[in-house]
């Protein structure tokens, strides 16, 4: 069920902008990012334009939405140097692999095309699909190109003249419609000075139409999530899944039931996005890291619980998903907890996150056999997690392996159909 609606929150339905905002704003952090807050810049660019060329309601959200998720094809920090350097290869690369991404998530099924030709020039574009497909991806287009010019810019006013004068004349790059909005908007300076002083508390969120998701589908937006998460990496292609996985297997045999199940699921497809922000030299190292780069790692579930805890009713997912490396015995981190702090779920939520780490398989070593697995449970037990909850894990320990295996054939399927390879 969707309720589209002026925006008022009832409890246990989940604006889609606030899940989008947080996904587009960490994938878009980390040290060295060269991008820093790039699609939710654009999102807001997107925001304007389509208001002044006349989009309302669901057309307007649409287009916010899919300027904070135009680059949700952008896999690594590699990749975003090349499309902001416009290599062809990877510009393709990027707006093909996002569509597929969207195309099959019915919320983001109305933007997956304006992504996929959100480079394309406005002369071909108007030849190759529908005008409404068209005049959204060039919005996109003209957004992006805006805040890549303007991103290194200081005090922005001084250089507004030189920027309209840049822009006024792509009659072949854009629709001629939003080449005027623009120079409408241009005027005022309050769009340039929101642009420099970009707040998305204030630019783009929570405007007074949304959809809003009930908390019983959110765990499909997860899964979307899940996949960008665990991309990023090869190392990890198939985690968060696991972590998912056997996080509801246990949560059954801990009396979890209906919608607190779910929300044990959602937390293992979600605890890891966070490391969204980590660069890829760190995740893909597979020798110990140094002390700096241990120290970049370690932020990771502190920037999962950052990312989760700006959308609303998402509490208890939150703590779940973040507290995943704490320890019993207080020797865990981002927070220190001790036994006492950690809820059932949060230590079902590590164990599941050790289990899947030790016994899947990964490009430099395979997974552990249910022995050795076994062992590093039983050393863990009663200091790093929970005795019980590992005691259960060792003594079903085959049945562990099966269902991450059912993830990685579950995975490499969704990774099939969007032509994802590694």
């Amino acid at each position: 069920m969707v309720c589209r609606c002026k925006l008022h929150m009832p409890y246990g339905m989940i604006p889609l902008e606030s899940l989008v905002f947080a996904l587009a704003e960490v994938m878009d952090s980390g040290p060295n990012n060269p991008l820093v807050a790039h699609q939710l810049k654009v999102s807001y660019i997107c925001r304007i334009l389509g208001r002044e060329l006349g989009f309302k309601g669901k057309d307007l959200e649409d287009i916010t939405i899919a300027g904070s998720l135009h680059d949700i094809g952008i896999i690594t920090f590699s990749d975003k140097l090349k499309v902001l350097k416009e290599d062809e290869e990877a510009l393709s690369r990027h707006t093909t692999l996002g569509y597929q991404i969207l195309k099959n998530f019915s919320y983001f099924a109305n933007i997956a095309k304006p992504i996929l030709y959100h480079h394309t020039p406005w002369k071909i574009l108007q030849r190759e699909t529908s005008y409404d497909t068209a005049i959204k991806a060039n919005i996109i287009y003209f957004a992006d190109k805006i805040e890549v010019r303007t991103r290194k810019l200081q005090n922005i006013l001084f250089h507004v003249p030189e920027i309209i004068g840049e822009f006024r004349n792509k009659k072949e790059a854009f629709a001629p419609e939003i080449i005027d909005a623009f120079l409408k908007v241009a005027e005022k300076d309050i769009f340039w000075e929101r642009l420099e002083y970009f707040k998305k508390e204030t630019e783009i969120a929570f405007q007074s139409y949304t959809t809003l998701i009930p908390d019983t589908e959110l765990k499909h937006i997860a899964r979307l999530f899940s996949i960008l998460i665990d991309v990023k990496s090869p190392f990890t292609r198939i985690h968060s899944k696991g972590v998912a996985y056997i996080a509801r297997w246990l949560g059954e045999e801990y009396g979890f039931k209906d919608k607190t199940l779910d929300h044990l699921e959602i937390s293992g497809y979600l605890h890891d996005i966070g490391k969204l922000v980590v660069p890829e030299h760190i995740l893909n190292k597979p020798a110990r890291l140094t002390p700096e780069e241990w120290a970049v790692m370690r932020v990771h579930p502190f920037s999962t619980f950052r990312t989760l805890e700006q959308i609303p009713h998402l509490t208890t997912i939150t703590k779940w998903a973040a507290q995943h490396h704490e320890r019993l015995d207080g020797k865990g981190y981002p927070a220190r907890l001790t036994g006492k702090d950690l809820s059932l779920g949060s230590r079902i939520v590590a164990v599941a996150d050790i289990t899947t780490a030790i016994l899947e398989d990964r490009p430099y070593r395979k997974g552990m056999t249910p022995e050795q697995a076994r062992q590093v449970l039983q050393d863990l037990s009663g200091t790093g997690i929970d005795e019980t909850i590992g005691k259960t894990v060792i003594e079903n320990i085959d049945y562990a392996k099966h269902l991450i295996q059912q993830a990685q054939e579950d995975r490499e399927h969704i990774f099939e159909e969007i032509g994802l390879t590694f």
